[in-house]
């Protein structure tokens, strides 16, 4: 059983109000460079009232610092935060979920579930329960990822990486991965999704056609 009672910003007794900066029992507000109403003064973290993560607030932290010591300035703003609840299996997720993909993009939408227990490193550890889902449009581009699983934690930073770079599910699929390691999973995943898709294009009505030849 999982309770969440919830949290909220830590802003009262801070003496902000002395210091001229805004606030409310929501949080601090900022801009996209992490700085308050008060100029020279910057927030990050919990106290936004946003993402409450030790990784996010970790990163923002390290975005406030550079753009309030060093020219230029950096976005401290972002919803590719992933995130990962520490149960077993391990739950981990980053992007959109299915039903705001379909909300965003229609129809242009193509989800993906593969199964742990056909990945042979969770068979060898008796770890087979749990899955990954992978939300992608059509063409292939990563939006979102969800997985159940031993290490989700670790494994979910591959497709944190590839919706940043906007990469495709072939791109996973290309890729060599370890064995055996729980992310071989993805790239079966990803090369399932990617033979899917060559299948039901021009290249498999291709195919489909030469076979009938064949036969």
């Amino acid at each position: 059983m999982l309770v969440a009672s919830g949290r909220r910003p830590a802003v009262s007794g801070l003496d902000l109000e002395k210091a001229g900066v805004a606030y409310s029992e929501k949080g601090i507000p900022v801009d996209d460079q992490l700085r308050t109403n008060v100029k020279n003064i910057f927030a990050a973290g919990d106290v936004l009232g946003g993402y409450q993560f030790t990784h996010f607030a970790g990163w923002q932290a390290f975005q406030a610092v550079r753009n309030a010591l060093l020219p230029g300035s950096s976005s401290g703003l972002t919803d590719l935060v992933p995130w990962t609840t520490f149960t077993d299996p391990e739950v981990a997720h980053v992007g959109p979920t299915e039903a705001q993909a379909r909300e965003k993009f229609g129809n242009n939408v193509k989800v993906c579930r593969w199964e742990m227990g056909r990945t042979d490193r969770a068979i060898c550890e008796n770890d087979t329960d749990g899955f990954i889902k992978v939300i992608a449009k059509k063409d292939g581009t990563i939006l979102g990822a969800t997985i159940i699983s031993g290490r989700a934690g670790e494994t979910i930073t591959e497709f944190i990486v590839a919706i940043k770079q906007n990469l495709k599910v072939a791109d996973l699929a290309g890729t060599i991965h370890a064995y055996p390691t729980y992310s071989t999973a993805v790239q079966q995943l990803a090369a399932d999704m990617a033979i899917e898709n060559i299948l039901s294009g021009v290249s498999g009505s291709i195919v489909r056609g030469l076979s009938k030849i064949i036969r």
